[in-house]
């Protein structure tokens, strides 16, 4: 089993069709390293939901092979879009710098930590504030219980300095 992640543009465009595919290991350690990234630079609530979102997609939670998403899926919001989409490519930089890799307790395979993130970039790159389906966010938030992260201020592993979602640390439970 594999996991993908896809941005479902309105294009039939072969050169625009560029999912990003990673094994279960693969997946588990790209999520980690996002994760660790935003953790440190999550400033704004909207920026914070996005780490949460991500930090959602725990296999050893959700089950192995079945985390991959639709980058329309994630927390956007057309009032705040132009600076989430910033901050998603600025917490793919820091992924790219490894902030926050030296709280793992194993060295991620940089090669394909460089492949994942040049995808995930190209992808975030492409949104665009009319792919936004409004109803994801608000989908998303109805569904968070009242001890969801995203009800309770946002907190953080203290280990990994990473956001948390209603499962717990990411990289503590990977």
């Amino acid at each position: 089993m594999s996991n993908m992640i896809c941005f479902n543009y309105k294009s039939d465009k072969d050169d625009l069709k560029d999912d990003l595919n990673m094994s279960n290991g693969g997946t588990s350690m790209f999520i980690n390293v996002l994760c660790l990234s935003g953790g440190r630079i999550a400033e704004t609530e909207s920026q914070k939901r996005f780490m949460v979102f991500l930090a959602e997609k725990n296999q050893n939670v959700c089950g192995i092979g079945t985390v991959g998403f639709d980058i329309v899926d994630m927390p956007w919001d057309k009032d705040s879009f132009d600076e989430d989409k910033a901050f998603m490519l600025r917490v793919i930089e820091g992924a790219r710098q490894k902030l926050g890799w030296e709280t793992l307790g194993y060295e991620p395979n940089e090669e394909f930590v460089a492949e994942y993130l040049d995808t995930f970039q190209k992808l975030i790159e492409r949104m665009t504030a009319e792919d936004i389906i409004e109803e994801s966010l608000t989908e998303w938030l109805s569904e968070a219980d009242e001890n969801d992260p995203t009800r309770c201020g946002f907190p953080k592993c203290k280990i990994h300095d990473a956001y948390i979602s209603i499962h717990g640390c990411q990289v503590c439970i990977d």
